[in-house]
């Protein structure tokens, strides 16, 4: 019994990347620091496969920018390991999960601000970055068909840092929101000033690109997914009985083929 409470005592008192940390080490996956472009970016790898060069690259959403919705968070490291537990059941290909600037347990790092995690979330700077660093795990491990996979801001970034790659094969959006502008103006949160929007911009037309929107969503309602692809092509799958964090995992392995 004491055992038991000492352990629930440390959890309580382990910071959101500690926890983080834990959670990817009990889905076998092994933490790394890789550098982007003027950031350095944590990364959850499984274990290469020697029998594929396809590899599916995870990205997260917005984490906790905001405490209450109103107070800036010091550490914007999501408190919810949805998107990993994605990527522990993908077995399509070889599995990364890739960490914004400033994300995980890297927020005191000298080239990191609140900025980076609240308006200028999308900006350039982290978009080119995250590409970078994508780039650099292709090149690693000799991948010959890559796919971003971004579930809410991460869909966003995904889409972004097309402009500054040039591996990917696919990219795969999980309740999105590919209009940032329309999506703050929704929700009546202050505007994302200093943030790209991936409603304007461009994209190529080589790449295959699947939507997945949750018809009970409203934190990004569906209907904003579908503007998105009215205006950029691309598939929608919009899955029944679905919101913005139920119930992905479940079905994960079917949709992810």
């Amino acid at each position: 019994m004491f055992i038991f409470v000492w352990m629930l005592m440390l959890a309580a008192c382990a910071t959101p990347a500690q926890r983080i940390d834990v959670t990817a080490e009990r889905f076998g996956m092994k933490k790394r620091l890789i550098e982007g472009l003027n950031f350095r970016h944590v990364t959850y790898a499984k274990p290469q496969s020697t029998t594929t060069k396809t590899l599916h690259i995870y990205l997260d959403g917005d984490g906790s920018p905001w405490l209450r919705g109103r107070y800036i968070a010091s550490d914007p490291t999501p408190r919810n390991p949805l998107v990993l537990g994605l990527a522990s059941l993908d077995t399509e290909a070889d599995v990364v999960y890739l960490g914004r600037p400033c994300y995980l347990g890297l927020h005191d790092e000298p080239m990191c601000n609140e900025r980076l995690w609240t308006s200028a979330r999308y900006s350039e700077a982290v978009v080119r970055s995250m590409a970078a660093a994508a780039q650099a795990m292709i090149a690693e491990r000799g991948a010959s068909s890559v796919s971003l996979i971004g579930y809410s801001g991460g869909g966003s970034l995904a889409m972004l840092m097309l402009a500054h790659m040039v591996s990917v094969d696919e990219v795969i959006t999980v309740a999105a929101n590919l209009d940032t502008d329309g999506w703050a103006k929704h929700h009546g949160y202050l505007p994302l000033n200093e943030s790209l929007n991936p409603m304007l911009s461009h994209y190529p037309r080589h790449i295959r690109y699947r939507h997945f929107a949750g018809e009970n969503d409203e934190n990004v309602p569906s209907h904003q997914t579908r503007a998105f692809i009215a205006r950029h092509g691309g598939e929608l799958v919009l899955v029944p009985n679905f919101n913005h964090r139920c119930c992905w995992r479940d079905r994960w392995p079917d949709f992810v083929k």
